[in-house]
């Protein structure tokens, strides 16, 4: 009953102290990624390209991208290394530049600072999940807004990410460093990963179940040499 009448940022404050206690005495936070000096020799594992669709705050969503991706692309994620999206970009506040965007908050799209990173967050899980990465923490949006030609990455391969309570997160699981490269315009949003060694690509399979209110994804991934594993389920209200 109390919790009500706590004002939002202390809240918010108090989520953000607990995830950081809770990383630190799980350890995790010794495994992530940092800034490092770019391997001099590397070659491009996969590259994803999606659209931009324009709105009113499209211009925004473009210049946060922006300012996220520059952080993102001096990360090199070492074998055994965790990538972590809040990590590196931090709150993505006014004070540091962003600007207001559209977002997905609860069951509605609203304006917010920040607004548009998730198409980062979404790029990072889909690119994580065709190079063979293990993915750590991903969290679907709880609303499917989207018409079929309006998406701009298959449904369930999107990740929404909210400081100090969601997060991407994946483990570099091959015996290579890999790095991203991204390059933004107002009408597409190119994602690839680099590394100095040849990677396997995978293979992605989303299963899509129909029900009343709701849908279910089923994200599978293979290689040409296994069977096809189930990677998470993901459940959409619909509007």
């Amino acid at each position: 009953m109390i919790r009500k009448f706590i004002p939002a940022s202390i809240k918010r404050n108090i989520r953000i102290a607990q995830r950081n206690r809770a990383d630190r005495k799980s350890g995790i936070v010794k495994t992530f990624a940092r800034a490092a000096k770019l391997p001099l020799k590397s070659v491009e594992i996969v590259s994803i390209e999606q659209p931009i669709y324009y709105n009113p705050l499209a211009a925004n969503k473009v210049f946060n991208i922006g300012l996220a991706i520059k952080e993102i692309q001096q990360i090199v994620i070492q074998p055994k290394e965790v990538f972590s999206f809040w990590h590196i970009v931090g709150d993505p506040t006014k004070e540091k530049g962003y600007k207001t965007g559209r977002n997905i908050i609860g069951d509605s799209l609203k304006e917010d600072i920040g607004g548009g990173l998730c198409q980062v967050s979404g790029m990072i899980y889909h690119l994580a999940l065709v190079s063979g990465m293990e993915i750590v923490e991903r969290h679907n949006h709880t609303l499917d807004l989207y018409k079929e030609d309006g998406r701009y990455t298959p449904l369930g391969s999107d990740a929404t990410v909210v400081f100090g309570y969601k997060d991407i997160r994946f483990k570099n699981r091959t015996s290579s460093p890999i790095y991203f490269n991204f390059n933004v315009s107002e009408t597409n949003f190119i994602g690839s990963i680099f590394s100095p060694e040849h990677l396997p690509v995978f293979e992605l399979n989303f299963q899509r179940k129909e029900f009343e209110g709701y849908r279910t994804i089923e994200t599978y991934r293979r290689n040409d040499n296994t069977q096809a594993v189930l990677i998470n389920k993901s459940k959409y209200l619909l509007p």
